[in-house]
């Protein structure tokens, strides 16, 4: 919520944005996201969408879940430049990387590690 555009106007907090945000979902107004509620918010969602494709590719994107194959392939997440301890080069996915912003080099190589990369002496951003 940090980085929403009305956070670092000042017109909300934090807090303010995430609960604005939560409640789209919470059709109780309690401020937690049930699965059933998500679910039925995208059920809403994938309505107005062409085909079972594009709304996979929408959901991956948006969320920042790897994978998909094909049109579904996930293009969102983060690739980087890793240079490894040997000092061979290779271009890879940081997977999964919602809330992992551009500065935050040290939890992409945290995630790279996860990923099974665990070589890696830096990380450049593409």
């Amino acid at each position: 919520a940090s980085q929403h555009p009305d956070v670092k106007s000042g017109k909300f907090t934090p807090t303010q944005s995430l609960q604005r945000f939560a409640s789209q979902w919470s059709a109780n107004g309690d401020d937690v996201i049930e699965f059933a509620e998500f679910r039925d918010y995208y059920e809403d969602v994938s309505s107005v969408i062409d085909n079972e494709q594009q709304f996979e590719l929408m959901m991956r994107n948006a969320w920042h879940l790897s994978g998909g194959e094909g049109i579904c392939q996930n293009t969102s997440c983060r690739r980087v430049i890793v240079t490894h301890t040997t000092g061979r080069q290779t271009a890879q996915e940081i997977k999964n990387d919602l809330g992992i912003g551009p500065a935050d080099l040290d939890k992409m190589i945290l995630n790279l590690r996860a990923q099974g990369i665990t070589d890696v002496a830096r990380v450049e951003l593409q």
